[in-house]
């Protein structure tokens, strides 16, 4: 328990971006029980539930979310928790489709600001989405609080990507990405990672429509490459033609790339960590410890002076594995976690999640009351103090890091940046700096309308301090690649990071 976690990861496998449309972690498993929904073919997204069904689900999530949440107040106070939860109650009044229920409800979790919490549609409305044409046929990449158009999946073979897009039928796509923020969860006040969860193109497409109401067709204003404003009329696509297309065209950005990589230009060894979760690594039959092990040796060995450790988009994952690149770099005894805390041992609703007897008494033999009236975890490796590993490395360290740096990959820069131990290069990270919510976390399923929310229950804090409390970090040297950047396929960030080393000498 407690080894694998993480939001959402992203890298340049297109089909682990798909998963973010459904937020699946390995972690988690199939509904079961009387939370299983029925998961035929058949909806009608237009039925109403009467405010007794919608009252009751809402009783349902609000005791679930205040008894279970182990983070529930760490980002909003529960003042302003309450007015949302008593702002929501009086709106159902009157009869609602669930994907009205779903407007009033996404606000909130996003209101938690916790980027492991998560809001999904029923299972039966979401097999209905990926059967229906709703997707638009582009991804599309977020830079500067602009939006581009990255890759073409439309009938168009020819379309010249790289516009700046202004509008999307007939809504100006400022107001269309404000909309979408307030039901985006993420960790504190944190912006880069809702940019970077909006640019898989399912997560996207289905926001869209869940907001905006289903769309098969989307006319497109833009300003082209060469300045000029144009408009596209497009059809949309299902999840599995966006795939198909996706594969088919780029190839490349379709492969699997291993999940950690080491590389050397000169005297600067770049050490890429795609993932700290273990499936990867299994899959490839890859080592990750001893993967390390040899790669700091060898640093000591060539007398490495500068090692750029690469995080972008590694969305976490185990918390050992998060922890050893800090123990490389850390030549005393430390402290890694703080301490990890769960707010209820008993829990009324459990019958509406897919949590199951053994699983919950795992939870609760390593439970521990502690004087707040709250429970401590027992018994975690990352708890108390932690020891170097050796050789500690004592070259310069640059950290690569952007929104989709989430999770355990925020634990660990949170580490190595509170012992001053590397120089951070990128984009904000997307993990909050002090730790997140996440560790054991359950599914509950709304017995009326069988919406689905992913709720956390162990708070994760950081043994760090003197940081902003609700953001990620901050790079020391901000740096965004260009449209034109991301369309040339190289990667200007790495680059400048190796000119950096050049003038920091």
């Amino acid at each position: 328990m407690f080894k694998t976690r993480g939001g959402f990861k992203m890298n340049k496998n297109y089909r682990l971006k798909i998963l973010l449309a459904v937020f699946c972690i390995a972690f988690l498993c199939s509904p079961s029980g009387k939370a299983q929904e029925n998961q035929n073919n058949t909806i009608d997204p237009d039925k109403k539930f009467t405010p007794i069904q919608l009252k009751h689900d809402f009783k349902i999530l609000r005791d679930a979310l205040e008894e279970g949440h182990g983070g529930l107040y760490y980002y909003t106070t529960k003042e302003k928790l309450d007015l949302q939860f008593d702002s929501i109650l009086k709106n159902l009044d009157h009869p609602l489709n669930e994907i009205e229920l779903f407007r009033l409800l996404a606000p909130l979790i996003a209101n938690i600001n916790d980027g492991h919490t998560g809001l999904m549609p029923s299972l039966s409305y979401r097999s209905f989405m990926e059967k229906e044409p709703i997707l638009i046929p582009f991804n599309l990449r977020f830079i500067d609080k602009k939006t581009y158009i990255f890759r073409n999946y439309s009938e168009d073979k020819d379309f010249v990507v790289g516009g700046e897009v202004i509008s999307i039928n007939n809504r100006p796509v400022s107001e269309v990405l404000e909309h979408m923020m307030t039901i985006i969860p993420s960790d504190g006040h944190v912006e880069t990672s809702k940019y970077r969860k909006l640019e898989s193109t399912v997560r996207f497409g289905e926001t869209y429509n869940l907001l905006f109401g289903k769309t098969t067709s989307y006319s497109i204003v833009y300003r082209s490459i060469d300045n000029k404003l144009k408009t596209i009329e497009v059809d949309g696509l299902t999840q599995k033609e966006i795939n198909r297309i996706f594969e088919e065209r780029y190839p490349d950005a379709a492969k699997n790339l291993p999940p950690i990589k080491l590389e050397y230009r000169e005297n600067t060894a770049i050490l890429t960590i795609r993932t700290f979760g273990e499936g990867p690594y299994q899959r490839d039959k890859i080592s990750y410890p001893l993967f390390l092990k040899k790669s700091f040796k060898e640093f000591e060995e060539k007398n490495i002076q500068n090692l750029i450790i690469d995080l972008r988009n590694n969305g976490g994952g185990s918390d050992l594995f998060g922890k050893l690149p800090v123990a490389y770099l850390i030549e005393k005894p430390f402290k890694y976690y703080e301490h990890l805390r769960v707010r209820n041992k008993q829990l009324s609703f459990l019958e509406h999640t897919n949590i199951s007897p053994e699983r919950k008494k795992s939870l609760d033999s390593r439970l521990k009351e502690n004087d707040n009236g709250t429970y401590d975890v027992q018994f975690h490796p990352n708890l108390g103090i932690q020891k170097p590993l050796q050789p500690t490395y004592k070259g310069k360290v640059y950290v690569l890091i952007n929104g989709a740096s989430f999770s355990a990959s925020g634990e660990c820069t949170s580490l190595m940046h509170f012992h001053k131990k590397a120089v951070f290069v990128g984009e904000e990270c997307g993990a909050g700096y002090y730790g997140n919510t996440s560790g054991f976390m359950f599914m509950l399923t709304l017995p009326g309308t069988g919406i689905r929310v992913r709720i956390p229950m162990v708070r994760y804090s950081m043994a760090v301090s003197g940081y902003p409390p609700d953001r990620g970090i901050i790079p020391d040297f901000p740096f965004s690649p260009t449209i034109q950047d991301l369309l040339s396929g190289k990667d200007v960030e790495m680059d400048y990071v190796i000119e950096l080393i050049k003038k920091l000498k």
